[in-house]
């Protein structure tokens, strides 16, 4: 894909040094206001450089935050100074960081464009190559620790530091420096009260880069900055600057930047401070943001600042033409028409305004209407450019031209469903391919085993391009996952989770069976209490007898499946028993991915995500104390190794069933379709080296 940069007008010293041409390489990541892509951009001198550029296209609710708040679409996608005042916060913010100690740099900022496919201004900076949070090795003394009142100085020195509290300690040094300097917005970006915001740092080397100094939404989810921004009557706080604050720091420490970076870096540090300074006034004043010093709008310079933006805004976007613009830059009932038509919501407000506004729409309506022929072409070609940008997201396969109706209806689908959905409701051949899917993982123990296997296998690649477990913790998990009684527990703690469905069923049997207990004193009413446990030790005799030639023991799940309420933790228990490294594992991956679905307060490398994979430590301490217990009362013996086990006679021919075509198809699919998410279909080296960087937005 390849999209064509607008240049940005040098008239006020904006950044001029902007790409000929971009090519998009990948997708790295979305975030609520920005999507990451790894660009090569073709510069004016003909070198090529790589690059990520933030495309701030935001989604429906942080569109709606924003314009709720400030009364004014989001300022990064739709305001030019917006987007250069995001450029010069860099530029500045670096120059602060080198003047301090704090070991930790800034991506720089390489250029700004606008991009006329999103319809959204773009900024590029440099790409760097680093990691995210590498969680703290599971430590299940540290259970134990927090209850010894007395602990012996060698104990205290064997604890170590996590990496999450060392980030947490340069943050908070971090935020008080930005805090020092006037930009007090862009604290919040590393502050670590907001939880997602560990996740705006990578770790390279031994040193953190701050990625992303832009925020999606305001701060509202820390008192401190709400707090701040009443005192400065800026409600809500969104990247504000102190202008005032700012100028005094470079006061007070010229003469300690002229010796840290030089005379020719804090000439172009004053440049930059003074087009922060100018390009944030200009975009905070062309919003109405009734919140804001609502006393300016009682100024007549405040609501022609609001006016010239739309003005501006409006020729961005194709709503006027250049001629109708000068029309109605003065007083004119044009003006008024358009920025009422533009309150409809949608499509029907664009529609509106670009036929009040663009002489040259009206005119292409005009041949539309009148020849049927170019109103079907104008049909092909939006259906086209829709089809294909779906077909890309992964709504829609590929087909051949759809209809306009079934187009229509794709459109509405684009607008309340996620891509998910989307896909399932459009697609025979996926609701198809998941009911067969569904089917086998309920009834094939194959499918079962090689399912969980390549679920499995796919957690322990995640955490190894993440730099979170070494190359060798990686084989010694994938060595674990190779063991035969592995695929049995897994299916076995698939079947105990199936009898949990009886819950709601059992449930008043039991309170009714105990109060009948109580007024009776006959111990028969009591048989309800056990009947899970009597129907979960038969799933688990049956899982042994079916691998019982294998030799896989079963007694810690046996003892314990017979237990109520904690009988679910029998296959955990007993693969614990069995493979604790890979059961650990396993466990913090689970937490992991919980602390990813966290709303509004998770998200990966985030202190929420952290916090869980942290809290598993008690789980496994629970674990352990529990098979301890479990190997008192039953010796298991381990199971046969892979290589001592018998393995079927390659003379023997399989009878090829509709049943196992259907398991070899499913599988075939889930490997093609994990291969293409993966960028395995490309060289494996660079994507390799491509997934290691984490872009937060």
């Amino acid at each position: 894909m390849t999209t064509q940069p607008e240049p940005v007008n040098n008239a006020d010293d904006a950044p001029t040094v902007v790409p000929l041409d971009v090519k998009v390489l990948r997708t790295l990541g979305h975030g609520r206001a920005a999507r990451a892509q790894l660009v090569e951009a073709l510069m004016p001198d003909g070198e090529k450089i790589r690059c990520v550029e933030k495309v701030f296209a935001p989604g429906l609710l942080t569109r709606v935050i924003y314009r709720l708040s400030f009364q004014a679409p989001f300022a990064y996608q739709n305001n030019r100074d917006a987007i250069l005042a995001s450029f010069y916060r860099r530029r500045v913010a670096s120059a602060v960081l080198a003047n301090s100690n704090i070991d930790a740099r800034i991506a720089k900022p390489l250029y700004v464009r606008f991009d006329e496919d999103s319809r959204a201004w773009v900024l590029a900076a440099e790409w760097i190559q680093g990691r995210g949070i590498k969680p703290a090795p599971a430590d299940s003394k540290s259970v134990w620790r927090r209850f010894s009142f007395f602990r012996s100085k060698q104990q205290k020195e064997q604890s170590q530091t996590a990496e999450i509290d060392t980030l947490v300690s340069t943050m908070h040094e971090l935020e008080a420096m930005l805090d020092e300097c006037g930009l007090v917005g862009s604290g919040w970006q590393v502050a670590p009260r907001a939880l997602v915001s560990t996740a705006n740092l990578l770790r390279v080397g031994e040193r953190y880069t701050i990625i992303d100094l832009e925020s999606g939404i305001p701060a509202v989810l820390v008192p401190h900055y709400l707090l701040g921004g009443f005192k400065r009557a800026e409600l809500p706080p969104f990247d504000d600057l102190d202008a005032d604050k700012l100028r005094q720091w470079c006061e007070v420490h010229h003469k300690e930047l002229l010796f840290r970076i030089g005379p020719e870096a804090v000439e172009r540090f004053g440049k930059d401070v003074h087009w922060l300074v100018e390009h944030t006034h200009r975009w905070k004043e062309s919003e109405l943001a009734f919140f804001r010093r609502p006393w300016r709008l009682m100024r007549r310079a405040g609501i022609h600042a609001y006016q010239q933006e739309c003005l501006r805004s409006w020729e961005q976007n194709g709503i006027v033409d250049p001629e109708t613009r000068k029309i109605i830059s003065g007083k004119h009932i044009q003006k008024r028409l358009i920025w009422y038509a533009g309150l409809l919501p949608s499509f029907a407000g664009r529609f509106c305004s670009r036929f009040l506004g663009n002489r040259e729409y009206r005119h292409e309506l005009k041949l539309c209407f009148g020849s049927r022929q170019l109103r079907d072409e104008r049909w092909q070609s939006l259906i086209d450019r829709h089809q294909q940008n779906w077909v890309q997201a992964g709504r829609i396969r590929s087909q051949p031209r759809m209809t306009r109706t079934r187009f229509l209806l794709h459109a509405v689908l684009r607008k309340i469903t996620p891509v998910g959905l989307h896909r399932f409701l459009s697609d025979s051949d996926q609701r198809r391919d998941l009911a067969v899917s569904f089917l086998l993982l309920l009834s094939s123990p194959r499918y079962q085993s090689f399912f969980g296997q390549k679920r499995v296998e796919g957690s322990i690649e995640r955490w190894e391009q993440a730099g979170r477990i070494s190359h060798a913790e990686a084989e010694a998990l994938r060595a674990d996952l190779s063991g035969n009684e592995v695929r049995a527990y897994t299916r076995g703690f698939g079947m105990h989770l199936g009898l949990k469905a009886l819950g709601p069923l059992i449930l008043p049997a039991k309170f009714g069976g105990v109060a009948a207990f109580m007024a009776s004193g006959n111990l028969w009413f009591l048989l309800p209490l056990v009947f899970t446990p009597a129907l979960r030790t038969i799933v688990t005799l049956v899982n042994w007898w079916s691998t019982r030639h294998d030799q896989i023991p079963h007694g810690e799940a046996l003892v314990m499946g017979f237990l109520p309420t904690l009988g679910s933790l029998a296959f955990p228990l007993q693969m614990f028993s069995a493979r604790p490294q890979l059961s650990t594992f396993l466990i913090r991956d689970g937490a992991s991915k919980l602390g990813k679905r966290v709303p509004i307060y998770g998200g990966g490398d985030s202190r929420t995500e952290i916090a869980l994979i942290r809290s598993t430590d008690w789980i496994i301490a629970m674990m352990e104390a529990l098979s301890s217990i479990s190997k008192r009362f039953w010796s298991s013996k381990p199971a046969k190794a892979p290589d001592q086990m018998n393995e079927p006679s390659s003379n023997v021919k399989l009878r090829r069933t509709r049943w196992g075509r259907w398991i070899d198809r499913q599988t075939a699919q889930y490997l093609t379709r994990e291969a293409v998410l993966s960028g395995k279909t490309s060289a494996k080296s660079n994507n390799d080296a491509d997934t290691r960087q984490n872009i937060a937005s």
